[in-house]
């Protein structure tokens, strides 16, 4: 990915900070307890189980707030880059409206070889 920031030492001092506020909200919950406190709720023989799924709950609202303050911080930074899905269905604008499939298939053959049955008409 290509960024091209009027002022990368600051993009990266953000991110690093909200890369750290992430680890945070992971070591709060553990301080909390929710972890111990989710897995007193079933079985012994599925804690493991129970761990992760007290990490996606816990987790969720912190990942969503990372996607919107990382949305952020590219739009007032005025962030510009390269990414993969930009040259995976190019520029062209008939490759954008069709997808990955094959955009110069105009033909209304069939996929997959098998015969069409065109109706009763057609039966000889």
């Amino acid at each position: 990915m290509n960024r091209n920031s009027d002022n990368p030492l600051l993009y990266q001092l953000l991110m690093a900070s909200g890369l750290l506020a992430l680890i945070g909200w992971f070591a709060l919950m553990r301080q909390v307890g929710f972890m111990s406190w989710l897995t007193s709720l079933g079985p012994d023989s599925h804690i493991g189980a129970l761990n992760l799924v007290a990490i996606m709950l816990w987790m969720l609202p912190a990942l969503l707030i990372w996607k919107y303050y990382l949305r952020w911080i590219n739009r007032r930074l005025r962030v510009r880059g390269i990414y993969y899905e930009d040259s995976y269905y190019g520029n062209n604008a008939q490759n954008h409206s069709s997808g990955p499939e094959c955009p110069d298939d105009t033909t209304d053959q069939p996929r997959g070889g098998a015969p069409q049955h065109k109706g009763p008409e057609h039966d000889s």
